[in-house]
């Protein structure tokens, strides 16, 4: 199962996601579950370069994949990081959905930190 873990404050404000373990939806190459999580983990990412010009810390297995992790930075303007709030908004909408329909092989996770 992939594991989606939104780390927020109490304020619903997101420090870091994570993507982990694997669908087992299908085979390797056929499994739609991972594809369309592994995009919308890429695409977030991708998002965040290409419209804020802001690179997060990344931690991603390097051997077996099924492993990213995404912190957030702290240190923005309002502005900035309210766009960077409403792509982190997007993402959740899209795993969200995916649950919906393919919850036996996706959940999603909140995680508030201080």
């Amino acid at each position: 199962m992939i594991t989606v873990t939104i780390h927020h404050d109490q304020n619903r404000h997101v420090s870091a996601f994570e993507f982990s373990g694997h669908a087992e939806y299908d085979q390797t190459g056929k499994d739609l579950v991972c594809a369309g999580a592994s995009t919308i983990a890429i695409g977030t990412v991708n998002a965040i370069y290409a419209l804020l010009q802001i690179e997060p810390e990344i931690d991603q297995a390097t051997e077996g994949g099924g492993y990213l992790r995404v912190d957030l930075p702290t240190d923005l303007d309002v502005e900035v990081d309210a766009k960077l709030q409403l792509i982190v908004q997007v993402m959740t909408a899209q795993v969200y959905s995916m649950v919906q329909t393919y919850g036996q092989y996706i959940k999603i996770n909140y995680n508030q930190v201080a």
